[in-house]
């Protein structure tokens, strides 16, 4: 099944939810809490955080804090902060490129559609699909607000807190569609096929006490009271019965005095009617042991038993064998390398990611943005070429800049619009050299340089093609194509084969690399 990401902006706070495997999971999108805080802080190098990192910034940096986004954007389509002038479509973008890789992270995979909720009464939803084509969310599909919510009345839980209702209303709208207007039907005993019985019982009748005006403490009782007080048969009843129970009495005195002579009697006989048992119980005691001795001499049975004990150990070296397999593979499956500063992405590059504080410099952000960043989190660059035209890369001016073992392409369209690097943008970003064992240079899924031919089958299956573009050269070309962001990865191997190693890996179209 496919996995579906939606992402909502709420008035003040963020929510991404997913449908994978049949069920829908709201995504942690901070360390301890569900939710990320719609805040955006632009610093003075001009570089962007958003979420719980703004916040953090803010502390040091009030003047730079942009808060209550949405409510902004409701009045205006650019925002300012610190001298700089934030598009709708750029304020967006960063939300969603942020969101978009922490749920990448928490997924540790790449989903296949996102679903983005448009705020009700806030950007129109030209502004939401640039911003979503900005942060590289690959397929995506705009949903109203309205229709989340209502999809979350008709097909979601009851009960849930309302802000959730966007990011998991989108996914059941996606499942079962627009939910129905009004309020819910009131179901009855009848739609159910139920008929309604009248009680079979009949109503008992008041009492005659009841009837009429008359009262039980009226006078006119009384006289019929006072002749209901003498009845001569209730006293000869109970002179009757008294007499009765002294005969009775009488009776039982002289029944115990002649009691021990008839009781001796039957005592005398208990013995010979106690001597039978005995015998009865000595002639099955004697009988055990025969039966005993008897199912112990055809000792057949323990030779059988013998020979089938033979089986338990070729049984039990059968089941050891599978144990011991699990047990090596799991080590494999939980202790993965781990991941650097800087991680590698079909939209662009992760820092810090897996930590709550990650942020994406995706494809096409600002070339000023990308070297800040960049900058603040590895240090300064060991090289750094200036703006100056390159045949091999689509632009005017082409800027590269190394931060270690990753080199950034960034491209300068028209050297005509102003000074050099003027609406400049990251359209590249290169990897070779040391291994990623080394550097922890690599993708979320730990492909990078050094990689192995069967780590990328393993992890990319069926979206890998993987070529031998030069003819009579062992080297190869591959791509990962089928994630849905951007245009995916390329790379050279040393062979197409199971030996084959990973020499680079690039994403982005700014210049062409081999075998061109």
């Amino acid at each position: 099944m496919p996995t579906v990401l939606s992402i909502h902006l709420g008035p003040n706070l963020a929510h991404a939810a997913v449908d994978s495997d049949g069920r829908i999971d709201l995504l942690a999108l901070g360390k301890r809490a569900a939710h990320m805080p719609v805040v955006l802080h632009v610093a003075a190098d001009g570089s962007v955080t958003v979420g719980f990192e703004a916040l953090h910034r803010s502390e040091s940096e009030p003047d730079g804090t942009i808060d209550n986004v949405v409510g902004r954007l409701l009045d205006a389509e650019m925002i300012e902060a610190v001298g700089r002038t934030l598009t709708a479509e750029t304020v967006i973008a960063h939300l969603l490129a942020h969101i978009y890789a922490r749920c990448i992270v928490v997924l540790d995979r790449v989903p296949d559609e996102v679903l983005v909720v448009c705020t009700a009464g806030g950007p129109e939803a030209a502004v939401y699909a640039a911003a979503s084509g900005r942060a590289r969310l690959g397929d995506f599909t705009l949903v109203e607000e309205t229709r989340s919510w209502s999809a979350m009345a008709a097909h979601g839980p009851d009960g849930m807190d309302p802000d959730l209702a966007g990011a998991l209303g989108a996914l059941f709208w996606r499942r079962h569609g627009d939910g129905p207007p009004g309020p819910k039907p009131i179901v009855t005993r009848e739609d159910l096929g139920v008929v309604s019985r009248e009680p079979a019982r009949i109503p008992t009748e008041p009492s005659v006490m009841s009837l009429g005006p008359r009262s039980v403490f009226e006078e006119t009782s009384i006289p019929d009271l006072e002749r209901r007080r003498f009845r001569p048969g209730l006293v000869l009843a109970a002179t009757v019965l008294g007499c009765l129970t002294l005969g009775a009495a009488f009776l039982l005195t002289r029944g115990d005095d002649s009691g021990p002579e008839q009781v001796h009697e039957p005592e005398v006989a208990a013995p010979t009617t106690v001597s039978d048992p005995p015998t009865t119980l000595q002639a099955t005691t004697v009988a055990l042991p025969a039966t005993t001795t008897t199912t112990a001499a055809p000792v057949t049975v323990i030779p059988g038993v013998v020979a089938s004990t033979t089986l338990p150990p070729a049984l039990t070296t059968t089941t050891i064998v599978p144990v011991t397999t699990t047990t090596v593979a799991i080590p494999t499956t939980t202790t993965r390398p781990p991941l650097g500063v800087l991680t590698l992405s079909p939209a662009g590059v992760v820092t810090n990611a897996a930590t709550g504080a990650e942020v994406l410099v995706g494809l096409g952000d600002s070339a000023d943005t990308v070297v800040a960043v960049l900058t603040a989190v590895v240090g300064a660059p060991v090289a750094d070429t200036g703006w100056m035209p390159d045949e091999r890369c689509a632009g005017d001016l082409i800027r590269r800049v190394t931060f270690t073992n990753l080199e950034v392409v960034l491209s300068d369209v028209d050297a005509t619009d102003g000074e050099p690097g003027t609406d400049a943008t990251f359209t590249q970003w290169f990897a070779e050299g040391t291994d990623a064992i080394h550097t922890s240079l690599w993708t979320l899924d730990r492909i990078g340089v050094g990689s192995s031919v069967t780590d990328l089958v393993a992890v990319h299956a069926d979206g890998l093609v993987l070529t031998s573009p030069v003819e009579g050269d062992t080297a190869g070309l591959f791509s990962i194509d089928a994630l849905g962001v951007s245009d995916g990865m390329r790379g050279v191997t040393t062979h197409t084969d199971d030996i084959g190693r990973v020499l680079q890996i690039w994403a982005g179209n700014g210049c062409a690399r081999w075998p061109n």
